[in-house]
């Protein structure tokens, strides 16, 4: 029955305030979860900027894999919520059940390929030495994948049941273990030999092991996650689950790899600029990323909210949900911009050692890059929330195109163009994913109004 002859419609207010209650959670552990990587980045860079570099380079190679994972898996969390939202418990656990097979197979897969990331990396025009230097970081960093993809599930699975804190307690609880742990690994403790940039990732794949272990005790010990048996037959392979997965989640891992990879393509086009340059955008790329989880977080809550909305065709608090989530994000996304021009010299120097000869040279590119990172803010943000509110419905491929189209066609093509026709020099590369960004707002800002104004007027809630 629609909604709008139905007592529990809710207000704006209410919306606003319980889009706000479940994304605060949900914020926190993506900003524990980022902060992982984070201090990751910032071991790279106390041990050298010639790590740096040479880390950030690995990490850009191994992301699309991490991220394609990471997509595909998303696609449990609005089939969860669609089965709590229409009380089918069946469909709860077999989701679930889904998405921690396929989170092993996919990382199985991806796996052997990130192992020879340190020579495809010299196939791809980067600097040989800096690549070398590289392999045992991937070298570790694939071993980790597995945990990483199965960690993706549980985190969608507990935060669809509106209790996302035993996963930012658990992500909370994995930054302090890998601060100390990348201590430990680089410098060597005890019986631990010093490994270097190899032993940050070691570090950070042993950190998910124990928090998957963590989660999945905790999911089959305690309610209400327990009472969907969601370990029961787990061996059993759901093709038709398994379908709805991947038909649901590959276009949205297109989508994170079509944003993210804009982001890598215009790092690799810098890094053939020089060890500085390349640094420096590891620096403004890491800030945007950790940036980037406050609207990332709003817009996983807008998924559940309007997934629940869906799973129970309640037709105008599906666009209600939608929309408070857009207007919160870019009230803090705001924010964040004034943040990041106040504090960008502040921020910049947690990334780079005091007596590190190159740290002058790094910070003269850093500083304008995080002007412009500051400019997309408010762009990045809406278009990640609208993207993930059209998610809860279960539209992801029309705009996975729209991403790709504005992404690579528009934000890595314009800086190809100007690297290799036009001489721009690395900011100016930067600068060009602003662009990307902006364009890829407006179209999927439209996209959720079209979607939202047809279910409304009583079209198709689910467009698969």
């Amino acid at each position: 029955m629609s909604s709008s002859s139905s007592p529990k419609q809710l207000s704006w207010r209410a919306h606003y305030w319980q889009t706000i209650a479940l994304s605060l959670p949900l914020v926190i552990g993506q900003l524990a979860s980022i902060g992982i990587a984070t201090a990751d980045v910032i071991a790279m860079g106390q041990i050298s900027s010639h790590d740096l570099a040479s880390g950030s380079l690995a990490a850009r190679f191994y992301q699309p894999f991490y991220f394609m994972g990471l997509g595909i898996t998303l696609a449990t969390g609005p089939i969860v919520a669609q089965g709590l939202g229409g009380n089918d418990p069946r469909l709860v656990r077999r989701a679930f059940r889904q998405g921690m097979v396929i989170a092993v197979m996919l990382a199985l897969i991806a796996m052997p390929f990130v192992m020879v990331g340190d020579v495809v990396l010299v196939w791809l025009g980067q600097d040989p030495v800096i690549s070398a230097h590289a392999k045992d970081f991937l070298f570790w960093s694939a071993i980790g994948l597995p945990f990483m993809f199965l960690f993706f599930v549980l985190r969608q699975f507990v935060s669809s049941h509106k209790k996302p804190m035993p996963q930012v307690i658990a992500t909370i609880g994995g930054l302090l273990a890998n601060i100390l742990g990348n201590h430990i690994c680089v410098h060597g403790y005890g019986p631990i030999p010093p490994m270097g940039l190899g032993g940050i990732a070691l570090s950070t794949t042993i950190v998910y092991l124990l928090i998957c272990i963590g989660l999945l005790i905790y999911i089959g010990m305690t309610e209400p996650y327990k009472s969907s048996k969601p370990f029961q037959r787990l061996w059993i392979m759901d093709w038709d689950i398994t379908r709805r997965i991947f038909v649901i989640g590959i276009p949205i891992g297109c989508t994170i790899v079509a944003e993210t990879g804009m982001f890598i393509a215009v790092v690799f086009i810098i890094g053939l600029y020089g060890p500085v340059p390349l640094a420096a955008s590891a620096i403004a790329n890491q800030i945007a990323a950790v940036a980037f989880m406050v609207p990332l977080a709003i817009g996983q809550a807008s998924t559940i909210r309007v997934g629940h909305f869906a799973g129970a065709n309640d037709r105008h608090n599906i666009s209600r949900a939608s929309w408070s989530a857009v207007w919160v994000g870019l009230g803090l996304t705001s924010l964040i911009m004034i943040y990041l021009f106040a504090q960008s010299e502040f921020l910049i120097d947690l990334f780079l050692a005091d007596d590190d000869p190159m740290t002058a040279a790094v910070a003269t590119f850093a500083i304008p890059m995080m002007i412009i990172t500051a400019l997309f803010q408010c762009g990045d943000g809406t278009q990640a929330i609208t993207i993930s509110a059209l998610r809860g419905l279960n539209d992801t491929r029309v705009p996975a195109y729209i991403a790709i189209a504005c992404f690579w066609f528009i934000g890595v093509g314009i800086g190809a163009v100007g690297a290799y026709a036009f001489d721009f020099d690395p900011v100016a590369i930067w600068g060009c994913l602003l662009i990307g960004l902006m364009v890829a707002s407006v179209a999927l800002t439209y996209r959720l109004y079209v979607a939202t104004r047809r279910i409304t007027r009583g079209g198709a809630i689910l467009s698969q």
